[in-house]
């Protein structure tokens, strides 16, 4: 061990109480005698929400006299010989931003394990991972993308990182794996997966992810094919039911259920859930270029015991969801019409949340941490999703882009732009950097085009026109109505409402604003106890809605009774009330024919 170093020894053997048992060694060469303040953030990069990691700390003792301060930061007096901190985290969290230990697995960010030692957050670091003497961890390999000082076969042993920054952008994964591997572009990729109960389709999985990455790589850099890392891995936990994922610098991490692998005899063609696991590692090898180095100036640098905000969230994770399917097409995984169909559920999926007309993007990205990340029962009506919309933001200023230019730019030049200004300045993008990046590429003739459509579409809460713009792509675009229907989850729409099962009642989780259920006077929460006179119970209810919304169809209003805080009531839904409902339209894509 290197004495000039900061050192973080990681322990892991209570495995059924899932405790890490971490102890912090601070050398008195860095300290040199002088109090320290020790935090462990409140969050981490890429989720926007304050998580209080500090909750899970237990037993935190030290060689040292040592205070807390506030919720998660503590300060030593000084004192003339090295500092150790030793404490236990609690670890039973299976996303993708906290930690995880049991007998079958560990995972960690740092940013849940490793106390920052303030004012000292340049120093280089080490992370000494000890494999415990248990039956259970002897085959255990370790999975991280942070470089190995002093290691044995399986991974454990000593690692390194420059900083307390790049410590927090290397997750480590503990456990047995199955491992694919190939090559982007000369550069070495790996997935390492774990909770797949059976053998996946490596094969597959290494020829399709290579043509994604590939794909990724030339497009920021077509000429040199070059990419900003000399490794990367998809990290993945798979399970009964679980979607998301976390970009870092050189990996990322993802949560998927086991159905959505590929197993041997399924291809993306015939299986749903794979092309949306692709489209989830698309997602966030995008983040690569974009966020973990092209990033907002708010980020840099990450302060880590508060909210960082930003109103760029729209362009940052938006322009990343559009690439993500884009990059799916133009790597030959899915064609024209798989590609128009997602396009297409995002599309409907935008115009069904009222909020869309509530909050712009901008404010969207700028209140993610009190609004996006935060949702309750009125998030539909008040929020609009920056992914979502901010995807197809990015599909409309890529269309508008094509048409003034007759297909000679797009918005890929503008993208490629950002990137080669990061790479000569290192520096972050304030909030009006964006437009100087569409000026620089496109000049002042489009000017009045994009101020138009930052007012509109960006600032402020218009649908946007893809219906005109993509209908002079090839596109042939359709809107239809939902009335009647046989399907549960479009009468709901009609409705306007979601649902849960709850103790043997069916509970409103959401009623959207303009629905039939809210212009009938229901709310989130009520617990539906008949429709038209029919008992309604969590088996039943989707055969009621679907009866529902067929007679409101024929003109025929419904009763409903119901319950809010106990006490019983009829709410009569309406079908005069069709026409002030938008709730029913959708859009439909398909390829033009020629």
């Amino acid at each position: 061990m290197n004495s000039r170093h900061i050192r973080y020894t990681v322990d892991f053997s209570d495995l059924h109480g899932h405790h890490f048992d971490v102890c912090l060694r601070i050398p008195k060469s860095v300290h040199l005698g002088k109090p320290l303040k020790l935090q462990l953030p409140a969050w981490i990069p890429g989720s926007y929400m304050l998580r209080d990691f500090s909750k899970h700390i237990e037993r935190l003792s030290a060689n040292a006299s040592i205070k807390k301060v506030d919720s998660h930061t503590w300060v030593t007096v000084g004192a003339h010989h090295d500092i150790e901190v030793s404490y236990s985290i609690y670890a039973f969290d299976t996303s993708v931003r906290t930690a995880y230990l049991d007998q079958t697995r560990g995972f960690f960010n740092a940013t849940s394990l490793c106390l920052q030692v303030l004012d000292h957050a340049d120093k280089t670091c080490e992370l000494e991972l000890i494999q415990p003497n248990l039956s259970a961890t002897k085959q255990w390999q370790v999975e991280t993308t942070l470089k190995p000082l002093k290691t044995d076969k399986h991974g454990f042993g000593v690692y390194q990182a420059n900083d307390y920054d790049a410590l927090i952008d290397h997750p480590v994964a503990l456990g047995h794996f199955q491992t694919v591997t190939f090559q982007a572009h000369g550069v070495p990729h790996a997935m390492v997966i774990q909770g797949a109960i059976n053998a996946v389709d490596k094969k597959q999985l290494a020829k399709d992810l290579s043509a994604i990455c590939e794909a990724h790589i030339a497009f920021f850099e077509p000429e040199s094919k070059y990419a900003p890392f000399k490794q990367y891995k998809f990290i993945v936990n798979a399970v009964g039911d679980g979607y998301g994922g976390l970009e870092h610098r050189d990996s990322t991490v993802l949560l998927c259920k086991r159905d959505d692998l590929p197993y041997p005899g399924q291809t993306i063609t015939t299986h749903s859930g794979y092309e949306d696991f692709l489209g989830l590692c698309s997602h966030e090898y995008f983040h690569a270029w974009m966020v973990k180095r092209v990033k907002p100036k708010a980020f840099q640098p990450y302060v880590l015991d508060r909210s960082n905000h930003t109103s760029l969230l729209w362009l940052f994770e938006g322009f990343t969801s559009y690439y993500d399917d884009l990059q799916l097409f133009r790597s030959g995984r899915i064609n024209f019409s798989a590609y128009l169909k997602r396009i297409e559920k995002t599309w409907n999926m935008v115009l069904k949340s009222p909020g869309r007309h509530q909050q712009s993007v901008a404010d969207s990205s700028f209140d993610a941490w009190t609004k996006y990340y935060q949702m309750d029962e009125n998030t539909p009506n008040a929020v609009v999703s920056y992914y979502a919309k901010g995807s197809l933001i990015a599909l409309g200023l890529d269309l508008l882009i094509r048409q003034h230019t007759r297909n000679k730019q797009s918005l890929d030049d503008v993208m490629r732009h950002l990137w080669q200004m990061y790479q000569l300045t290192e520096e972050g993008m304030g909030e009006h950097d964006f437009d100087s990046a569409i000026e620089f590429i496109l000049g002042k003739s489009f000017e009045k085009t994009w101020h138009h459509f930052r007012k509109n579409y960006i600032d402020g809460t218009k649908d946007l026109l893809l219906q005109d713009w993509l209908s002079k792509q090839k596109v042939t675009v359709t809107l239809k109505k939902n009335l009647a229907t046989e399907d549960a989850d479009a009468s709901k729409q009609l409705l306007g409402i979601k649902t849960s099962a709850s103790n043997g009642w069916v509970k409103l989780t959401h009623v959207l604003t303009n629905g039939l259920a809210q212009l009938a006077g229901l709310s989130s929460g009520d617990f539906l106890s008949s429709i038209d006179g029919e008992r309604a119970t969590p088996g039943r209810a989707d055969k009621l809605f679907v009866h529902l919304s067929q007679k409101i169809a024929r003109g025929e209003d419904v009763a409903v009774a119901a319950f809010r805080h106990e006490a019983a009531f009829i709410a009569t839904i309406e079908a005069k009330h069709l026409k002030d409902t938008p709730l029913i339209e959708q859009y439909s894509l398909v390829p033009a024919k020629n």
